[in-house]
């Protein structure tokens, strides 16, 4: 059999898969076929997307290199394992097979997806009354996600949830579910969390206006401590300057006596005490004199 033939007649004459039949397998997980037959294959082929993945011959196994020891096939039910699935192991399986001479084809289609991330809620209000709920996660098939809120008594389809919102607070818990074929995440929500934007706001505002008026009052006190060294710098200066000043050396020598004029000194300071003692004792005489006359001419005058 020509099976190169064979794979490219069914590849393009076989009816297309429809989503319903697509099987989901998850990043790291493995991937398993399993084929409904009810006798032994002869000969089989596995191909994936137009690439050979496992051919028996009915006496040994064909493996490319880009399956090696990431694939096993059972030579009897024609069970195909492949190990460790990637995002490169999406897409169209066939399998080619001879069964008692006749020619049997299946085909399988597969997507291998991640797993779903915890949804994030954001809240956008429209007016202080009015808000809008955001629901969003990241994934690698956004096409396969399905998002659904829930509040008591509500249900809705969709990323986004428009809310009324009664004051700060609001305890409303609203909730987003966010699935894809294999998994699902969820995330709650307070309406009253809606203001924690308008209030981070506000306490950024005015942490920004802190942050300047702190780095206005650091350069001020810098400035003023440069002013400060720098008139400190200058008195510094100037009393050294005053120092040198008054520690100069005097070039007038002291005046030194000889031995004759140290004798004029003392002569004449002894005659200026001799003199000084003449003048005191004729002082007093005179003085003794003046009494003397004068008690004379007193008693003269009583006698006449």
């Amino acid at each position: 059999m020509d099976y190169q033939h064979v794979l490219v007649y069914f590849m393009w004459t076989f009816t297309a898969v429809s989503a319903e039949d697509v099987k989901y397998f998850l990043t790291g997980q493995d991937i398993h076929f399993m084929p409904s037959i009810s006798e032994r294959p002869i000969e089989s082929i596995w191909v994936h997307n137009d690439n050979d993945v496992v051919w028996f011959t009915g006496t040994e196994d064909y493996v490319p290199s880009s399956y090696k020891n990431r694939i096993t096939l059972d030579r009897v039910s024609a069970e195909l394992t492949i190990k460790n699935a990637t995002y490169e192991d999406s897409g169209d399986y066939l399998l080619e097979m001879n069964i008692n001479n006749e020619p049997r084809t299946l085909l399988y289609r597969i997507e291998v997806i991640d797993k779903v991330s915890k949804p994030n809620i954001s809240c956008e209000m429209s007016d202080t009354k009015q808000a809008t709920l955001v629901c969003s996660t990241e994934s690698k098939h956004p096409h396969l996600l399905k998002l659904k809120w829930s509040s008591p008594g509500k249900e809705q389809t969709g990323p986004n949830l428009t809310i009324t919102v009664r004051n700060e607070d609001d305890d409303q818990v609203y909730r987003c579910d966010v699935s894809n074929p294999l998994t699902n995440e969820t995330a709650s929500f307070t309406a009253k969390d809606c203001f924690l934007g308008k209030r981070s706001e506000a306490r950024r505002i005015v942490n920004l206006n802190c942050t300047f008026i702190l780095f206005i009052i650091c350069c001020c006190i810098l400035y003023i401590k440069r002013q400060y060294l720098k008139v400190s710098k200058e008195r510094d200066e100037k009393t050294s300057f005053l120092d040198q000043v008054l520690t100069l050396p005097s070039n007038s020598g002291l005046n030194v006596l000889t031995e004759d004029e140290k004798m004029d000194s003392e002569g004449a300071m002894r005659h200026t005490a001799s003199v000084h003692a003449r003048t005191s004792s004729s002082t007093r005489l005179n003085s003794i004199t003046g009494r003397g006359e004068s008690a004379y001419r007193n008693e003269g005058t009583v006698w006449h």
